[in-house]
């Protein structure tokens, strides 16, 4: 655990840890787990709640849910120094996405549907947000995430680019 976070979910989690926000984390198959976020790295999370601690590994959640708002300004920080990478499906998609400020539905793997808007991502996270409440969504745990309205790639690929 560093200060200067680099990627969505460690900045995430840190602010989490910091202020000991309670958190609701929902695995991949459904069971729900409450606490405070105390200590993580590359692979778990470890959550305290009632003097006990539990390890979490990563690849078992689905979500993170605080408990009340986190201030998105770091997150939007971090979005503006992401570089777009062309030709990267999921980059573009996400990018135009979070640019439209439309809402998306977000259906995972166990067949739970979210909504809310894209306010960040990175390579294994997804930052959504509604009505002023977040949420960090792992990737591993989504199947489909469906804008709703269309948006345009055009502006977001090469134009010499065939498609694939």
């Amino acid at each position: 655990m560093t200060d200067k976070s680099n990627n969505l979910q460690d900045l995430f989690l840190n602010s989490l840890r910091k202020s000991k926000t309670p958190v609701t984390v929902f695995l991949v198959k459904g069971v729900k787990l409450q606490g405070i976020v105390t200590w993580f790295d590359n692979f778990s999370i470890l959550l305290r709640r009632d003097g006990q601690s539990q390890l979490v590994y990563k690849h078992g959640i689905s979500t993170i849910m605080p408990s009340q708002s986190l201030d998105l300004e770091p997150f939007n920080a971090l979005m503006d120094r992401t570089k777009l990478k062309k030709g990267v499906l999921q980059e573009v998609f996400l990018m135009a996405v979070r640019d439209s400020n439309d809402p998306v539905t977000m259906f995972l793997v166990n067949g739970v549907m979210l909504q809310g808007e894209v306010a960040a991502y990175d390579l294994f996270c997804i930052l959504l947000e509604r009505e002023g409440l977040t949420q960090l969504v792992y990737k591993h745990a989504i199947s489909t995430i469906q804008p709703s309205e269309a948006i345009n790639l055009a502006d977001y690929t090469d134009s010499d680019e065939e498609s694939h």
